[in-house]
Formats: structure tokens, C-alpha cells, sequence
């Protein structure tokens, strides 16, 4: 068994998919899984990401799957889940980069405090080279429920790339990403949040998210309001499936609240409204 299952779906990065292996293949932890999803993109990603490992003969294991047609990234994230044997499951977005300590720091952080789950930063990288550092909400190591888990959730951030994952957690749970193409990353992320009951913090472990205008979520869809909305009533299902809704409650309603119904509103504004 792998330590870490390192999911990276690959749609349309033809320019950007060796960037992001280069930053893999630095990583500082060799005992890596590295499960490559094509999404069947318009272009060669997958091709050029097999030409660039094929010369690779170091003990990080690369496994190349597919989705059986173009499904998103959510799909293509639970294709890898399925096929990950790691203790720890994280993912990662073929056209961003990891700081090379990435994968170590998170499981050097989840190991010590026996957690569920472990947090980083993330860097938003723009174009002309300039960057902005963010953090998840402060958070002491070690059980994550009550009060905690409350304090941490009314502040929460869609960061969910930052996170590394007890991969039997999600098994546990059935905890993958909702068909929808909106919000799907902040359902699987809150899901994963309430059922986790031990955390822990890395104050760098750094992700690099590039900023690309022509990204996905930067693209015009007038359903994608339709889709949030739906991302956060599969969370509140989940939630009431596991007995955590009654618990949770208030900072449920919160989160849907202004993590759907708000920004509903903005995309329904921005995606159908706008010239």
C-alpha cells in the first residue's frame, strides 16, 4: 500500500500537464500513487503526459485510467478514488502545481495527530507572476467534533485541494464528488469535514493554483446556479444519512446559505444577466 494516492484528472492541458508532473515528480515523498484520469479532453494531454513519464524509473507508481467519456472533474476524481490503494488520498488539478514538500508535510502532520484529515495553504499564482497566499481556518490538532468542528465550518474555505485524506474515511463513509458541475468540490469537501473526527494543520504544505482565464470556472454556463444548489442538498443528505444534520444544523443552514444560496445568486446574475 501506497502512503499517498495522488489524483490528478487531465482534460485539455496539453501545455500545462508537464508542469504539473514536474511538480510530482519533485515531490519529497516517494511513496506516491499517482492515478492519472483522462477525461477525454480535445487535445493530446494524455499523450504528452505519457511521452514526459515514460523515461521514469523512480519509485513513485504512476497508473493511467480513464473516464468512459467526457464527465468533469468530479467524475473523474471518483474514478480515481475507486482505484486508489493509498492510505491517504489527495488530488490535484493537471494544470496547478505542489510545493515539493506538499505530500510530506500533510502526511507528517495527519501521522502525528492520528487524523482524518490535514490541511495546507494554498497559493493563487497569477499570469504575470505575482501570487496571493490564503489559509484554511486556524485549527489545533487532534478531534475535530462539537465546538470545533462548528468554529471551523462557519469559516470554511472551497479549498479542498489543500487537504489530504484517510482514503478509508471516504471508503467508510461512500464520500465522492456529486455529479454536478458546480460546488461539487465544496460538497465533497464539507461531506468529508463532517464525518472526519480528527484533523490537522500544516501551515505551508503549499498548493499552486494557477489562474487561468479560460478555466473552467471561468467559463459562461447559465445552469451552473441549478448545479450549486444541487451540490448542497446532496451535502445535506449526506449529512442527515450519517446522523450529523441534527448536530450540525445551524452551521449546515449557514453553509448552505451562503456558500449556495448566495452564491446561486451571483452565478444566475453573472452566467444569464451579463452583456
Amino acid at each position: 500500500m501506497s502512503k499517498v494516492s495522488l489524483i490528478i484528472p487531465v482534460y485539455r492541458v496539453r501545455d500545462q500537464i508537464v508542469r504539473c508532473l514536474d511538480s510530482v515528480l519533485a515531490q519529497t515523498l516517494d511513496d506516491l500513487e499517482i492515478v492519472l484520469v483522462d477525461d477525454h479532453g480535445p487535445d493530446d494531454s494524455m499523450a504528452v503526459a505519457r511521452r514526459h513519464l515514460a523515461s521514469y524509473t523512480g519509485p513513485k507508481q504512476f497508473r493511467f485510467t480513464e473516464t468512459p467519456c467526457n464527465s468533469g472533474p468530479g467524475a473523474a476524481r471518483n474514478i480515481g478514488i475507486q482505484q486508489a490503494t493509498g492510505r491517504y488520498v489527495a488530488f490535484l488539478d493537471s494544470d496547478d502545481t505542489l510545493d515539493p514538500a506538499f505530500c510530506q508535510r500533510l502526511v507528517e502532520a495527519a501521522e502525528k495527530a492520528d487524523a482524518d484529515i490535514a490541511c495546507g495553504a494554498i497559493s493563487f499564482d497569477m499570469p504575470d507572476g505575482s501570487s496571493t497566499l490564503r489559509h484554511n481556518p486556524p485549527v489545533q490538532d487532534g478531534p475535530f467534533e462539537g465546538a470545533v468542528k462548528r468554529h471551523y465550518l462557519r469559516r470554511f474555505k472551497s479549498y479542498f485541494t489543500t487537504y489530504l485524506y484517510r482514503r478509508n474515511m471516504l471508503v467508510e463513509n461512500g464520500i465522492l464528488f456529486p455529479g454536478t458541475h458546480s460546488a461539487e468540490d465544496s460538497c465533497f469537501l464539507i461531506c468529508s469535514l463532517l464525518a472526519a473526527q480528527r484533523i490537522a494543520r500544516d501551515d505551508k504544505a503549499l498548493y499552486h493554483y494557477a489562474i487561468q482565464p479560460s478555466s473552467i470556472s471561468n467559463r459562461k454556463d447559465p445552469s451552473r446556479w441549478k448545479s450549486r444548489l444541487e451540490s448542497f442538498r446532496t451535502m445535506e443528505a449526506f449529512a442527515r444519512s450519517k446522523g450529523l444534520y441534527k448536530r450540525y444544523r445551524g452551521v449546515i443552514r449557514l453553509m448552505i446559505f451562503k456558500k449556495g444560496y448566495l452564491l446561486a445568486a451571483r452565478d444566475f446574475l453573472s452566467n444569464n444577466l451579463s452583456k
